[in-house]
């Protein structure tokens, strides 16, 4: 689910590249945890790898947040989107 809020604070966290481990130092979670999630948000071109950095004998990938904000779909929200037709908001995707 990309809406779940861990996923949303990963996001946020990667305003700046930064490593899974840097991520998962500065949101004190296990760095195995945030490896899964951002390889799915990965999957989504949500985050992107702009480069690596070699460790000793390991490399780390250094991601970043694609974009600042996005828009989503009502329809990817399902039951719980606004219907657009019934919403007045001149600023709305739809």
């Amino acid at each position: 689910m990309m809406l779940d809020p861990l996923r949303l604070r990963l996001l946020e966290g990667l305003r700046l590249p930064d490593s899974a481990a840097g991520l998962a130092r500065r949101l004190r979670l296990p760095r195995q945890r945030v490896n899964y999630h951002l390889r799915e948000l990965e999957k989504q071109r949500l985050v992107e790898l702009v480069g690596r950095r070699r460790r000793g004998n390991c490399t780390a990938r250094i991601l970043r947040a694609t974009a600042r904000a996005y828009v989503i779909s009502p329809a990817a929200l399902g039951g719980i989107g606004a219907d657009p037709a019934s919403v007045k908001d001149r600023f709305s995707a739809a």
